[in-house]
């Protein structure tokens, strides 16, 4: 079997083959490493490959097979981590010349144990922007990270080098996290899926804090059923949308969604993208009605304020944790002072103001969606950019680039509800589009399932692949 097809297969395609003796965690594992040493010079996806640990895990991973122990679905998966997790015996840098001499984690982070106790292989560790904020920073100790369907184009923050691996083929699952976008940022713009769960759904303990109030820690996956998988196996099973039998919950998935009411909403805050973004999502709303879905209008309330609202809240919290490391602002980038840094000066009725109306959004917003099945809106308002470049234009009005990027994300960052993004069409430039499908607090399962129905439909997965395109 060849190396590059072995990349591109996902976790029911794998397990299938190692259940039945036709495939090993170590073939798999190799093809990957390989595939990661040819291609991570060009993406920078990669801050550390765990080649040692990596063959150890896989081995264990074939023992258990062959001795007829099954850990469940994501055992001898290949699985990378955000380097802002802590994986013992390594040294977690956030991305920062801050953090680039300290000492080696003596334990892993909490989903990074979990998913070790689920038999996975944790095969390296990927770029991101410095303290999961800021701007990309080309001066930076660890550089730019490539989008790999265009390379020299921006692959989403700040998770990027987790979407860069996925949609590479680097790994079968990538572990994020996300507090205003950034696990489905970076899903849409390199064409995959992302999930940001539900605030509190998978535990934070061992991940570097961005803010307290709204960080979530996600997977992402060329599949809709992989994301799912890890979701299963990383939080907490005594809710009523999950199983213990992977397989029951897998068979979920195939849930007719013919008769689901689907709020579209239709004011201008979610109108206003790019042209490609609205023929991409003009087209979802038709295989919606194609699924039986009712489209019904969604009017949700205050919109417009709540990416500010997140952004006080990270802010001040994220100045806050950074206190630690005063006397070192030298060693931040200009992108995280200008970002994070600058909250110190946030006051403290301004920050328990901004929580308030949090709270008071969450509950204007459940009264309104208790009355749809799911919600959908599009990912991000344009496609990717160059790298570099600051504005984007649309509708004849220019926007800067970084606050457009979470402009669609943010609100269900400050509302704590889960959204998966799912690629939705490919741009002539072959840069994908993304739609994000929303849902109430714990209620995953119904995300999963819309979106494994318009995945089968949009039909995206072969035409995008796994290989690098050049870039222009």
């Amino acid at each position: 079997m060849a190396k590059a097809e072995i990349c591109e297969m996902g976790v029911t395609e794998l397990g299938r083959l190692y259940r039945r003796g036709q495939l090993s965690p170590m073939e798999v594992i190799e093809a990957h490493l390989q595939r990661a040493e040819r291609l991570n010079p060009l993406l920078n996806a990669f801050l550390l490959l765990l080649k040692d640990s990596a063959r150890q895990a896989a081995l264990a991973a074939d023992a258990l097979f062959k001795a007829g122990i099954d850990l469940g679905p994501l055992q001898g998966i290949p699985i990378s981590i955000k380097d802002l997790i802590r994986v013992r015996g390594t040294r977690t840098t956030a991305g920062s010349r801050v953090l680039v001499e300290e000492a080696v984690d003596a334990a892993d982070a909490w989903i990074v144990r979990r998913l070790r106790e689920a038999g996975s292989v944790i095969i390296g560790k990927t770029n991101l922007h410095e303290f999961a904020s800021g701007d990309p920073d080309p001066e930076g100790p660890f550089g730019l990270v490539q989008n790999p369907r265009r390379i020299g184009y921006h692959p989403g923050s700040s998770s990027s080098g987790a979407g860069a691996a996925t949609a590479a083929g680097l790994g079968t699952i990538a572990i994020g996290t996300d507090s205003g976008g950034s696990v489905r940022i970076p899903a849409c713009l390199c064409g995959i899926a992302g999930l940001k769960p539900t605030t509190g759904r998978i535990s934070l303990n061992g991940i570097i804090p961005l803010s307290t109030t709204v960080d979530t820690v996600g997977p992402l996956a060329r599949r809709v059923s992989d994301v799912a998988a890890a979701f299963s196996v990383c939080t907490a099973k005594d809710s009523e949308d999950l199983d213990s039998s992977w397989e029951h919950f897998l068979r979920r998935l195939e849930e007719p969604v013919s008769g689901w009411q689907v709020g579209i909403p239709r004011q201008g805050f979610f109108r206003k993208v790019q042209p490609v973004v609205e023929e991409s999502f003009q087209k979802t709303l038709s295989v919606l009605e194609d699924l039986g879905c009712q489209l019904r209008d969604f009017h949700p309330p205050e919109v417009e304020a709540m990416p500010d609202l997140l952004s006080t809240i990270i802010q001040a919290e994220g100045s806050a944790y950074h206190q630690r490391y005063a006397g070192k602002e030298d060693l931040y980038a200009p992108g995280f002072r200008e970002r994070i840094l600058q909250g110190r000066e946030i006051k403290a009725t301004a920050y328990i103001e901004a929580l308030d109306k949090m709270r008071e959004l969450q509950q204007e917003w459940l009264g309104q969606i208790n009355r749809y099945d799911a919600v959908i809106v599009p990912g991000i308002p344009s496609i990717a950019p160059k790298h570099g470049a600051t504005t984007v234009e649309i509708q004849g009005e220019s926007f800067p680039f970084r606050a457009l990027l979470g402009r669609f994300t943010r609100p269900f960052n400050l509302l704590g509800w889960p959204a998966l993004t799912v690629p939705n069409g490919i741009s002539p430039e072959g840069l994908p589009t993304g739609i994000q499908i929303v849902g109430k607090p714990d209620h995953e399962i119904r995300l999963f399932i819309l979106g494994n129905h318009l995945e089968r439909a949009f039909g995206l997965l072969p035409k995008l692949g796994i290989d690098p395109r050049p870039g222009p």
